[in-house]
């Protein structure tokens, strides 16, 4: 028997952010999502990252995911965080360009960038963003949320 679901309305708050505090958000967190393009199917990848000047940066080994990069430099970008009664969530897209020039390694700091994986990574990327978009909620209780499985 399914879990009677509550008709009142949810106490939830959303709103857009801008673009500078789309950035400020990911400043605070670490990991994302990348979906790049594999053929004709879509591939999804956690990264460790970093934004600086609008930009956002991530180091790779070698294999797929820089494969498909190759092949297809369109990328999306996800990345999201729970904190303070509030969630938000920012989706990026644009190019990305393996960076080749240790001048421009170096001024992204993206040599430094620590990976939960503990391949070797000498695959620095940059992603230039065409669009930015978030969304932030305000989280109202979970009482009304019906209960996954049998009780």
């Amino acid at each position: 028997m399914e879990p009677a679901v509550s008709s009142q309305p949810l106490a939830s708050t959303v709103a857009r952010l801008t673009e500078e505090q789309c950035w400020q958000a990911l400043a605070t967190t670490d990991v994302g999502r990348l979906a790049v393009r594999a053929g004709d199917d879509i591939d999804i990848f956690p990264i460790n990252f970093l934004t600086s000047r609008k930009l956002l940066y991530f180091r790779t080994a070698p294999g797929i995911k820089m494969i498909e990069l190759t092949k297809s430099p369109r990328v999306a970008f996800e990345a999201d965080n729970t904190s303070g009664g509030q969630h938000w969530s920012v989706t990026l897209k644009g190019v990305a360009e393996r960076l080749s020039l240790e001048s421009e390694i170096k001024d992204s700091g993206v040599q430094h960038l620590r990976s939960f994986d503990p391949a070797t990574k000498w695959n620095y990327v940059r992603v230039t963003p065409h669009s930015i978009t978030a969304r932030r909620f305000d989280i109202a209780g979970e009482s009304h949320l019906p209960k996954r499985g049998r009780e």
